[in-house]
């Protein structure tokens, strides 16, 4: 037994320096094994090793149990009113989280073996109390019993329960945090026994000790959702409803504020704030300041993760991106909780990024909308009332970054890390096939999302459909007379396209076969759940993964 613990101790004590420079508080206590012998804390390994007036002291059963609370902050899903996990069976098929926890506890001087009882006198009356038992500490989750602590007199053991996940109490909602409450009951075994002098229990005759408690699960990360131009979190209503349909925790509350226009709005795409939409947007997702809108760093923090996926819609693609390639020069530390009134922090990952339609080699209608900056609305209106004054007339901080030079240029200028996971939504808003958005009373709907104007509504989609596929770009002249010149370039082929990006802008990464949305409506409920169903396949073969982390 001595040199099985010997070699035990030694082997965990050399693994102790690989976390030393973690913001984490130093372990405390007389045990050989420090917490970090099981992993570092984190969001799915909480640790309580000093905060209990109980805890670090060898107690006996007549000084009552020892009660340490174990606090988790990560919300995982919905839960009862009582902080247990609703639809467990369906969490754990759908791979959001582990079907066990284990609880680790080091325990001192459990003398669990029968023993023939010739030495000692509990009540002193000097006679020998015959009736005594071994030791019996039985421990308690949240008033369940969850096992009986093992060990030897005299010495540390590191006692391991495994217990269901649904008996793990976790956040009602982000930004919560559950308390799970351990109960050591010492001695049990002798609170009844019936001693020589007519006394019923011995308080005084075995002891224990525990060093910390360790609580390690596993448990998917959210997803959270990042619109696009002109767009809230809002417009991911029905997308989460599909998210909501696979269990998926998930956060849509980015609203990205546009940079202020400036009077007059220059020409062309100088370097000033406005023209540089993305770089203003990657500092709005990486805020952790509470006075700000809410941002990717915090509903991290939020949530209580350090991982998270991201699906992204539009232009929230090319945000994204360069959010998380941010992340490799300037890290960003997220708060996950307290472990002895100190944080527990960790650098901020992103997992998978996913992006719906994004105009990764640009948009020719941003090239409309930089050019059409040089016109008064009157000069629009005349010149180029279908084309050039919808440019005018939505007149944005985006239009630089989205032409198609301006966005190849961004995609080959930002490195992503080696294992994020990547996939697209490439779509054709064409459902019949005859490259035309068609009058949904002659056919299948095609313009569904756009305004709610049936034949007005596929006049302008059909009219966004047959530029965005036959027009690579454009440039708009203005001579000395005031004589404006249009000069679009067209396309060797048409381009199929959602209305508003091509497919072969949109398909940068592995691509879903996801067809027949528009730009409008193309993060919907049914998109949301084959995305999730494929991210949720146990083999983890899916395009990316979110099971369990």
């Amino acid at each position: 037994m001595m040199i099985r613990l010997l070699i035990f101790t030694f082997i965990f004590l050399t693994e102790i320096s690989v976390f030393a420079d973690s913001s984490f508080p130093a372990h405390q206590g007389e045990s050989p094994w420090s917490f970090t012998v099981i992993d570092e804390p984190s969001d799915t390994f909480v640790v309580n090793d000093t905060a209990s007036a109980t805890i670090d002291q060898e107690l006996f059963s007549k000084d009552g149990s020892i009660y340490i609370y174990v606090s988790i902050r990560r919300y995982v899903g919905k839960t009862d009113a009582n902080g247990y996990l609703l639809n467990v069976t369906d969490l754990v098929a759908n791979g959001i989280v582990s079907e066990t926890a284990s609880i680790i506890i080091p325990a001192f001087d459990i003398d669990d073996e029968p023993f023939i009882n010739d030495f000692y006198d509990c009540d002193g009356d000097g006679k020998i109390d015959e009736g005594l038992q071994h030791e019996v500490d039985e421990v308690f989750l949240n008033d369940e019993k969850i096992g009986i602590l093992t060990g030897d007199s005299s010495r540390w053991q590191l006692n391991t329960f495994t217990v269901d996940i649904a008996k793990i109490k976790f956040p009602s909602a982000p930004g919560e945090t559950a308390i799970n409450r351990f109960r050591v009951d010492i001695d049990t075994a002798n609170w009844d026994v019936v001693l020589s002098s007519g006394a019923v229990g011995c308080g005084t005759g075995w002891s224990t000790a525990i060093d910390w408690v360790g609580v390690k699960y596993e448990a998917a990360s959210p997803v959270i959702l990042v619109h696009g131009i002109r767009s809230d979190g809002a417009a991911f209503v029905n997308f989460q409803a599909g998210l909501d349909n696979r269990y998926v925790a998930s956060d849509a509350s980015i609203n990205l504020i546009d940079v202020a226009k400036p009077n007059p709005i220059p020409q062309g795409c100088p370097n000033i704030p406005y023209t540089n939409s993305i770089s203003h947007n990657i500092e709005q997702l990486r805020s952790l300041d509470p006075s700000d809108p809410p941002s990717i760093a915090s509903i991290a923090k939020l949530y209580g993760t350090d991982s998270v996926h991201l699906v992204t819609h539009s232009k929230g693609g090319l945000d994204s991106r360069g959010f998380i390639s941010s992340l490799d020069g300037k890290p960003i530390e997220i708060p996950l909780g307290f472990m002895d009134g100190v944080d527990v922090k960790h650098d901020l990952e992103v997992l998978s990024l996913i992006t719906l339609n994004t105009p990764h080699q640009g948009s020719v209608l941003a090239a409309y909308g930089v050019e059409a900056r040089q016109l008064t609305l009157i000069q629009a209106r005349q010149e180029g009332p279908a084309t050039l004054l919808p440019a005018k007339a939505y007149e944005g901080a985006y239009y630089c970054d989205l032409t198609p030079a301006r966005a190849s240029e961004f995609i080959a200028s930002t490195k992503l890390p080696d294992g994020l996971q990547t996939a697209s939504v490439a779509t054709d808003a064409d459902l019949d096939g005859d490259q035309e958005i068609t009058d949904p009373f002659g056919g299948p709907d095609e313009s569904a999302g756009y305004p709610p104007l049936p034949l007005v509504s596929n006049y302008f989609a059909n009219l966004l459909y047959q530029l965005t596929g036959r027009v690579t770009d454009v440039t708009v002249t203005v001579s000395a007379d005031d004589k404006i010149t249009i000069d679009p370039t067209f396309t060797s082929s048409f381009q199929l396209n959602d209305t508003i990006v091509t497919k072969k802008s949109a398909g940068l990464y592995q691509t879903y076969p996801i067809e027949g949305w528009n730009h409008l409506n193309v993060h919907s409920t049914e998109n949301a759940e084959i995305i999730a169903t494929d991210a949720q396949q146990e083999s983890g073969a899916g395009m990316v993964n979110w099971r369990l982390r």
